[in-house]
């Protein structure tokens, strides 16, 4: 999976101009339909369908699915929530009261703030919580 930013207009065009590259080889990708569809949880608002465009690689011929900036690999939630969670945990609250203020299960957000914490590092914690991810 791959998170790509802008509007869909602008992904279909970077895809058919082969301007997006393979995160494995640095080949061009190319259209290749759709990945299933996906429910994200957004807090405070219904949840939303998603249907993420995919990508086949020219040349190593990998497919990728291009995930919304908004969207996380493998999470539920998107990701202005988790990074509500981990803003919170990370300015001294304990999971259990992040959960609680954000109104989300508890295991949930200690699983984000494990994950969160097992891969990155400084540098990468302090970009992604300054970035302006939209909703």
């Amino acid at each position: 999976m791959q998170v790509v930013s802008g509007t869909n207009s602008a992904l279909e065009e970077s895809l058919r101009a082969g301007r997006l590259s393979c995160p494995a080889c640095r080949g061009a990708l190319r259209p290749w339909g759709t990945a299933r569809e996906r429910v994200v949880r957004l807090r405070g608002v219904a949840d939303r369908k998603v249907r993420p465009r995919r990508a086949r690689c020219a040349g190593c011929r990998r497919t990728h699915v291009l995930l919304p900036d908004w969207m996380l690999p493998r999470r539920a939630y998107a990701a202005p929530v988790v990074r509500e969670a981990v803003t919170a945990h990370v300015g001294g609250k304990g999971y259990r009261r992040v959960a609680l203020s954000l109104g989300l299960p508890e295991t949930t957000v200690r699983d984000w703030l494990r994950a969160f914490r097992r891969n990155t590092s400084p540098p990468h914690v302090t970009a992604w919580l300054s970035s302006g991810l939209r909703n």
